[in-house]
């Protein structure tokens, strides 16, 4: 089976049946390059064996196995081109042989019966054919100019594009190629160094450019652990060089490295989901606009449910969440905005993934409304305006008081912290308000008509909107709430509604702790509470202030059970 181009510029790529598809194989259409993205053990390797010994298309690919010896030798002959590359491309040079009959060789002769296992040791081959590449099309070029009598340009040889790339990729290094060896040396004039004293980062370049270089006119080349040995900033720059050298070819990356994948920005992505028994069970990734590429990746790759929420894995978030959910994947992806957005549209890929999917946000100013409505579309709000209250929870601080060997001076502690909350929430109860009343306003645009259809309708459209806006009413109705909850000391409900980000270092003060602008002690030693062996006291505290999420992880062990079932 040929590929073909076609006019787009896709062509088609055999790959193994999917588990739910009965056919021997099947075709993908890609541009340039796949990415196949599995966990360890997923059967990338298997994968890619398949691909070279069994696929439609093998008679076109060219394998780069992970384990690979990287042993240079001192120097190296030549033999004849056919013989050079056939030994490289199956491991075997025997003269008179059609390609597919060296094709039966190739998994003797090149991967010894070991396909998905064996250490390849064939740096050696690949030089000899790059030599005698290198001095067939040279001895050509001087017959061809002593014919003609007229000097011509000299022709690239594969050895030529090495140096090339090599030295693109490693722009301080410079590659000299001598008869029959290799050197390298630093381009400020430093002490040149045979290749087989080069680092394992310069020897893979080398070895990498120079398999891709071997690969058939118009082939398949699958590279397996692609990242290998590479620093993460030469990566990109390597295979984007030697994509651009072989436009012919389709490139097949297999990869557990979610960063490499995402630089592959144009390629087709596959997740390699399991494998059993000579069976694989992958899905092809689509394009979605609503979720970033690296996060839809991650998550694909759980094998426990998502759990969005704010931050990032530097948040407070993202730290407490993922000790309070053990049995989620915790998938920090930024604001509430887009907690609410990954959630939903991660919902609606139900169908490839099967993963339960929920989401938490800071309760901010929501009404208990909105609360609701965001709960049965799976995202929780937190029960405190924001992550920072939780650690003010009089359950969370109770704990602390004990684990400071302070549990005499618990209430005494916790009235104090009280005190700090309220006295601010006094001072600040303007700003408070206005705040509430202002999110409230915002909320009410969201409920204006753009659908209408010519002037009059517009105005009609906004005045509507405008005449449900009374500034009066929910100001007073936002400052009676505020009132209430001071006159009553409703410390649960201050939390709830009242926002400030200064009241934990002031809280650290009154536990003792000293505090600066870029450390909270108090936030440290509640953190390292949650990281230690004892840390269940802690972590029901948090579970306590959090009573719309303590059942979450119960939840999915429930629903867990009862797919087994």
């Amino acid at each position: 089976m040929q590929t073909d181009t076609n006019l787009l510029g896709t062509r088609s790529l055999a790959l193994p049946s999917s588990i739910s598809n009965s056919q021997p194989s099947t075709e993908v259409q890609v541009k340039s390059s796949v990415v196949i993205v599995g966990a360890n053990g997923s059967g990338k390797t298997r994968f890619g064996a398949w691909v070279d010994l069994e696929s439609p298309q093998k008679s076109l690919v060219h394998r780069i196995g992970a384990q690979k010896s990287l042993s240079i030798p001192e120097y190296c002959s030549t033999s004849s081109i056919d013989a050079a590359e056939n030994n490289l491309r199956y491991g075997y040079s025997q003269h008179n042989m059609t390609p597919e009959q060296l094709e039966g060789y190739k998994i003797q002769a090149r991967w010894q019966s070991k396909p998905s296992t064996f250490l390849q040791s064939d740096y050696d081959k690949l030089l000899t054919y790059l030599f005698t590449e290198e001095f067939d099309k040279s001895t050509k070029y001087r017959q061809q100019s002593r014919i003609t009598g007229q000097p011509e340009i000299p022709p690239e040889t594969n050895l030529d594009i090495i140096k090339r790339i090599w030295e693109f990729v490693l722009p301080h290094r410079e590659l000299i190629l001598g008869a029959g060896k290799i050197e390298a040396r630093p381009k400020d004039g430093g002490t040149s160094y045979h290749a087989s004293e080069m680092s394992d980062g310069e020897q893979v370049i080398f070895y990498l450019i120079g398999q891709c270089l071997a690969a058939k006119e118009n082939g398949i080349l699958v590279i397996d652990e692609p990242e290998l040995h590479l620093h993460r900033a030469l990566q990109s720059r390597l295979w984007d060089a030697v994509e651009a050298e072989r436009p012919d070819c389709i490139f097949v990356y297999l990869t557990h490295d979610l960063d490499f994948a995402v630089t592959r920005v144009s390629a087709t992505k596959i997740w390699l989901k399991s494998y059993n028994s000579n069976q694989w069970d992958w899905h092809l990734i689509p394009e979605n606009e609503d979720i970033p590429e690296r996060l839809l990746l991650e998550i694909l790759g759980s094998r426990k449910p998502i759990l969005f929420v704010e931050g990032d894995r530097n948040s407070l978030e993202y730290f407490l969440f993922s000790h309070l959910f053990k049995n989620f994947t915790v998938t920090p992806c930024g604001g509430h905005e887009e907690v609410i957005h990954s959630t939903c549209s991660f919902l609606k890929l139900k169908t490839l993934h099967n993963l339960e999917c929920k989401g938490i946000i800071d309760r901010d100013f929501r009404a208990d409304e909105q609360v609701q409505y965001l709960k049965q579309r799976d995202i929780f709000c937190l029960d405190v305006s924001e992550i920072e209250n939780l650690f003010l929870s009089e359950h969370v601080l109770r704990i602390v008081a004990t684990a400071l060997n302070r549990p005499e001076d618990a209430n005494s502690l916790i009235e104090e912290t009280q005190k700090l909350v309220f006295t601010h929430m006094r001072k600040e109860k303007e700003r408070l308000i206005s705040a509430i009343v202002a999110d409230r306003i915002e909320g009410s645009f969201l409920k204006f008509n753009a659908k209408v259809i010519g002037e009059s309708e517009l105005i009609k459209a906004l005045n509507d909107m405008m005449s449900n806006i009374d500034i009066p009413s929910l100001y007073a109705e936002t400052n009676n709430l505020v009132d209430s909850i001071l006159v009553d000391q409703n410390y649960p409900a201050a939390l709830r509604l009242y926002n400030n980000k200064g009241l934990l270092p002031q809280a650290s003060s009154i536990f003792g702790f000293r505090t600066n602008k870029s450390t909270n002690e108090l936030i440290n030693y509640i953190e390292r509470l949650v990281k230690s062996k004892s840390n269940e006291m802690i972590l029901k505290a948090f579970q306590k202030s959090v009573p719309e999420l303590a059942d979450l992880n119960l939840m999915v062990e429930i629903q867990a059970t009862a797919s087994v079932v």
